[in-house]
């Protein structure tokens, strides 16, 4: 039986973390073994997408992005390269108390595998990544590129765009994020993004604004009965807060308050000044007076729904496959970066390790390695994110009286995971074609 030959041109649609993160990974593992590989990366927006605010970066997440060369370039980048986290601290809105911190470093002071957490901007991590991209000669993005659906065509994937363009590959990886068009309109179209009945209303504050003592080190997740605040520092020299509600909104109110390109005057005026007005409402009585100040600012604050991808759904078919968002987007939580390298880092390894055999044998490796850890992530963050929304006073006191505890029983278990090297994962081995085990089985045969 011949061996296959592992694919030479591979498009990958969607620029973000982990569509960035697999052409890297990629091009590292399978150029050694396909001299003329060619990685295309395909955008829709025109240009690097400014949204979304501040991303925490575990240890996790900064082992994999110092393996792909990437951490170097956030360095490089001076204060704007992110703020080091070795702690997110809980604080209670209610009394001003601390609650406890989730942390990044060991009670020696020392980063796990001598990485610490990071809080950087995620325009900043998205030219950091780029800048490696064009260093990269088998890899190119394209931006412009918005993907109306894709077929497959006896040995090759065919993608079609809203430009009237085509573009044929040998392997398609998705990488769109939580409104994938590649499992929408090609993969798995019943599966569908939900809405949390969450979101964050984020803003950044300039830290020389504030009079009051700022009552955090280098990131806060501040507790009370009416959702969450994230408040971040997002540079190393501390000059902007990164500052995210995280609350119960309902799905019908939305399209009330999203912000849209051409929008008048009026009425982006007017969504700005409720969305102010909602904050207020929540957090003004907070007893820690750094909060209440943000809150009472001329902050311009803007509302993201978060989705997810309800698990079980299909991830591949047998030259397509979906990574990261695309296939499992769930509710953020302290690792939510980390999975989308873990996933770009882990296929990569798969692929070069089977590069012999077809598609279909890495993709069901894969899955088979991925499928449990990620539904048990998914479960853990449903747990986490239900914490957030609307409670009662008694409700409220309840979980502000457990958490402690809940952050003390599950140190080690997080400690242990901030451990985590996807470079050194075992992989399974490849199964022998049954014409091999034939094969193999003759020639012993022969010699006995």
């Amino acid at each position: 039986m011949s061996a296959t030959c592992p694919p030479r041109e591979i498009a990958i649609v969607g620029a973000g973390i982990a569509g960035i993160a697999c052409a890297l990974s990629l091009s590292r593992e399978l150029t050694p073994f396909v001299p003329d590989l060619q990685i295309t990366v395909y955008e829709r927006h025109d240009i690097l997408s400014t949204s979304g605010g501040a991303i925490n970066l575990t240890p996790v997440a900064q082992r994999h992005l110092a393996q792909l060369g990437i951490l170097d370039e956030l360095d490089r980048m001076g204060s704007e390269g992110g703020a080091d986290v070795e702690a997110i601290e809980l604080f209670s809105m209610r009394s001003g108390r601390s609650i406890g911190s989730i942390d990044f470093v060991d009670h020696k002071g020392h980063g796990f595998g001598g990485y610490k957490g990071r809080r950087v901007m995620r325009i900043i991590l998205s030219m950091a990544m780029m800048t490696v991209v064009e260093r990269t000669p088998n890899v190119q993005v394209v931006f412009g590129k918005k993907l109306l659906s894709g077929e497959e065509l006896n040995d090759k994937a065919v993608l079609h765009f809203g430009d009237g363009t085509e573009v044929i590959a040998d392997l398609v990886v998705g990488c769109d994020g939580v409104h994938s068009a590649v499992r929408t309109r090609w993969v798995d179209p019943d599966s569908v993004s939900q809405y949390t009945g969450m979101s964050f209303l984020q803003a950044t504050v300039p830290t020389d604004t504030l009079s009051s003592r700022i009552h955090f080190q280098a990131s806060a997740l501040n507790i009370s009965r009416h959702g969450s605040v994230l408040t971040s520092f997002c540079d190393s020299k501390h000059e902007q807060i990164f500052v995210a509600a995280i609350v119960q909104f309902d799905e019908t109110e939305l399209s009330y308050y999203r912000l849209e390109p051409g929008q008048d005057w009026a009425s982006r005026d007017r969504i700005r000044q409720e969305l102010r007005s909602e904050m207020r409402d929540r957090f003004a009585k907070s007893a820690l007076p750094c909060i209440r100040e943000m809150v009472e600012s001329k902050a311009d604050w803007m509302l993201y729904p978060v989705y997810q991808v309800p698990p079980g759904g299909r991830w591949c078919m047998n030259r397509v496959i979906l990574l990261g968002d695309a296939a499992h987007a769930m509710p953020p939580r302290d690792e939510s970066a980390a999975y989308a390298l873990d996933d770009a880092i882990l296929f990569a390894r798969m692929l070069s390790r089977y590069h012999h055999e077809p598609l279909t044998e890495v993709f069901d490796a894969y899955e088979r390695l991925r499928r449990e850890t990620i539904n048990q992530a998914f479960r853990e963050s449903r747990r986490m994110w239900d914490r957030n929304r609307d409670m009662g006073f008694l409700e409220s006191r309840l979980k502000e009286w457990m958490m402690p505890f809940q952050i003390r029983h599950r140190r080690e278990q997080r400690e242990s995971a901030w451990e985590y090297d996807a470079t050194k994962v075992l992989l399974p081995t490849p199964t022998p074609s049954e014409d091999m085990v034939s094969l193999n089985s003759f020639l012993r045969e022969g010699k006995a």
